[in-house]
């Protein structure tokens, strides 16, 4: 159950455009269950839009019995427990994230990054550093700075120059860097989107990322390289190091490769010579990787090997000497494979913001939002300038009750909600950092004050998610019942079963005959390497049972010069458990059938055993789980008994799919 209910999360997004038909179906002790509380749970059980009404009447009956067991649980008041609703929250917080971004935007963004993949960016960028809550004065010094080092590049050559002379000079909060070739993701947002949207031999404009600000010269785009998996196997080497210890290092690398030229395996060489000890114990192998995850002469090396299990010559980087093997490849893999992994990526990548602020955009043109600027000025006049360190403690405030933000939805829930000072005052004290010592506290307040209304907006948002969307609600109710039942179905069926021993022992003994052994032999498989050790094993074999003979003794008899003239295997076989003793007859004596590889292969059969009960023993898991059904069984005919329920088939019958 508990799989079950974790599994649901995925099914957010599936069951747009839902139909509502809140026509009452069943009721439970006057409590009404309506189509759409069957439908919601039917529809992701059933393969086919076509309607199968036997399907729907099988599983009528399943669904009374899991909403009497849901009622059950309620009676006894198990949705109550700190436990649960606990749980149920943590679910909700899962369920709800969907919700609360602009789905659009993010379908957008998802398509945008997987087209980025497609292709690799190389690029160079001077980065003039700047905080992120620097005031006005700050930032516009820091962009005529950076225009002022960038306005004479129209080239390459023109890049490098600039970048050497930037390096030359020493100053602190400038840098220029070779980035390499990248890739979505590799580079915040910003900048990412910048470097694919500059055409190759240009220069970007100012770009602002939350380091400062950038100018980025796009040297190249080539098609997107994909992801390689290689071992390799490390010397290491530093720039410390003597001239003698440098070439050892070299000599070392060397004999590795030509012991790898003759045949010699190269995981076992990289478990013994490597000095990559994190990869070595696993024979030299690395993770997946793609552009830009390593050093670029690694990655220009692995990804120019053509075939699985090719190697290259040694190769140097600035850790030291690599022979590299590639193990495996695959180009960018298609959109609908990366759309959950890109969709799990957005939403932890600063580009998820995007799909906040977009709904945030539509949530203020579709709710009406009311301020009261007087009593928002009264908090603000009680916030001092120590809230520019991040040192502010205050007392919660007393009176601070008057709203400062009222937000009304007039389309689908006619709710209304009013946010007070406090609320206000609480934002401040939770969100305070420290800010620049320029920086103004009027300007840090007309800032925290769109931050707390888009906060108010999202927390509106999400607390009318069921009104808004029936899908929602269904989905949150399956959350609710799948909880809810774990604890009273282990209660009542699957801790019993295995604690009630005395129980369990007497459904076997009333059922013992469901739990059948069928025709089996008790049997001896001599596995022989050639045609004499299959004579002289016959021939033990022959007197076993008058002599007494174990399998170690017949073993030690055939062995004593090669341990792998023979092998046995003795036991009480039913069919389809071992092929060879399949495949000899059933019955007494010895038969000789083909084996493997030239073996000669003895079945030797003692006995056949004919059909009979398991014991409790051998049987305990099958034994266990029908012991359960049965509880189950027992468990819902009394709640059918006990519990007053109607079900209106006149509305079933009448029920479409949707």
């Amino acid at each position: 159950m508990k799989n079950y209910v974790l599994g649901l999360v995925f099914l957010v997004g599936c069951m747009m455009g839902y139909a509502q038909d809140d026509r009452v179906l069943m009721t439970i002790e006057n409590k009404k269950v309506t189509v759409d509380d069957f439908l919601a749970i039917y529809n992701k059980n059933s393969t086919t839009n076509v309607i199968d009404r036997k399907s729907m009447d099988d599983y009528l009956s399943l669904f009374v019995n899991f909403k009497l067991k849901v009622h059950a649980a309620e009676e006894l008041g198990l949705d109550t427990s700190r436990k649960f609703v606990n749980e149920l929250e943590g679910y909700r917080r899962q369920l709800a994230q969907p919700y609360l971004v602009d789905r659009e935007m993010n379908d957008k963004l998802i398509k945008e990054a997987h087209d980025r993949m497609q292709k690799d960016v190389k690029a160079y960028h001077i980065l003039i550093k700047v905080d992120q809550s620097a005031s006005p004065k700050d930032t516009l010094a820091a962009v005529r700075k950076l225009k002022q080092l960038s306005k004479n590049i129209s080239s390459e050559d023109d890049m490098l120059q600039a970048m050497d002379k930037i390096r030359s000079g020493g100053d602190q909060d400038v840098i220029a860097e070779d980035l390499g070739y990248f890739t979505a993701f590799s580079m915040v947002y910003p900048f990412e989107t910048a470097a694919y949207n500059t055409p190759v031999g240009s220069l970007s404009k100012p770009v602002r990322t939350r380091f400062g600000y950038h100018v980025i010269f796009v040297a190249d785009k080539r098609e997107a390289r994909g992801e390689i998996r290689t071992s390799h196997i490390m010397i290491r080497t530093s720039e410390d190091m003597s001239e003698d210890d440098q070439q050892y290092a070299k000599n070392k690398v060397d004999e590795i490769y030509d012991r790898l030229q003759n045949g010699e395996n190269f995981a076992e060489l990289a478990k013994e010579y490597s000095e990559d000890k994190g990869s070595a114990k696993n024979g030299g192998r690395l993770p997946w990787f793609g552009t830009g995850r390593m050093v670029a002469a690694f990655e220009d090396a692995a990804f120019a090997l053509e075939e699985n299990g090719d190697i290259t010559e040694p190769v140097k980087t600035s850790y030291g000497w690599h022979i590299i093997k590639r193990d495996d490849y695959k180009g960018v893999e298609s959109y609908e494979n990366l759309e959950n992994m890109l969709k799990k990526k957005i939403e932890r990548d600063s580009r998820g913001q995007q799909g906040r602020i977009a709904l945030l955009k539509k949530l203020k043109e579709e709710y009406t939002l009311s301020y009261n600027y007087k009593n928002r000025d009264a908090v603000h006049k009680a916030v001092p300038s120590e809230y520019l360190e991040g040192k502010w403690n205050p007392d919660s405030p007393a009176g601070m009750e008057s709203p400062v933000l009222t937000i009304t939805d007039n389309v689908y829930s006619n709710e209304s909600k009013s946010v007070s000072q406090k609320d206000y005052f609480e934002y401040l004290r939770k969100f305070q950092r420290k800010y620049e010592s320029d920086v103004k506290l009027s300007t840090v307040l007309s800032d925290q004050w769109e931050g707390f209304i888009n906060a108010s907006l999202i927390d509106f948002e999400n607390d009318i998610l069921d009104q808004k969307y029936p899908e929602f609600k269904a989905l949150m109710q399956e959350y609710h019942d799948g909880i809810l039942l774990f604890d009273l179905m282990d209660q009542k069926v699957w801790s019993k079963a295995v604690k009630d021993t005395v129980g369990l022992e007497s459904f076997y003994e009333t059922n013992k005959e469901d739990f059948m052994w069928g025709e089996r032999v008790d049997a001896s498989v001599y596995i022989c390497e050639d045609q004499k050790a299959a004579k002289k094993t016959r021939k033990l074999a022959k007197k076993r049972l008058k002599k007494g003979y174990t399998d170690s003794y017949i073993l030690n008899k055939i062995n004593d010069e090669n341990p792998l003239q023979l092998t046995i295997r003795s036991g009480i076989y039913p069919k389809g458990e071992d092929e060879y003793i399949d495949s000899a007859p059933w019955e007494e004596g010895i038969h000789e059938v083909d084996g493997s590889n030239d073996r000669k292969v003895l079945v030797q059969i003692y006995e056949l055993k004919n059909p009979e009960p398991k014991t409790l023993q051998e049987a305990r898991g099958l034994v266990t789980s029908a012991y359960q059904t049965h509880l189950e069984d027992e468990w819902v005919n009394e709640l059918r008994e006990r519990i007053d329920f109607e079900v209106d088939y006149k509305v079933f019958q009448s029920i479409e799919r949707k």
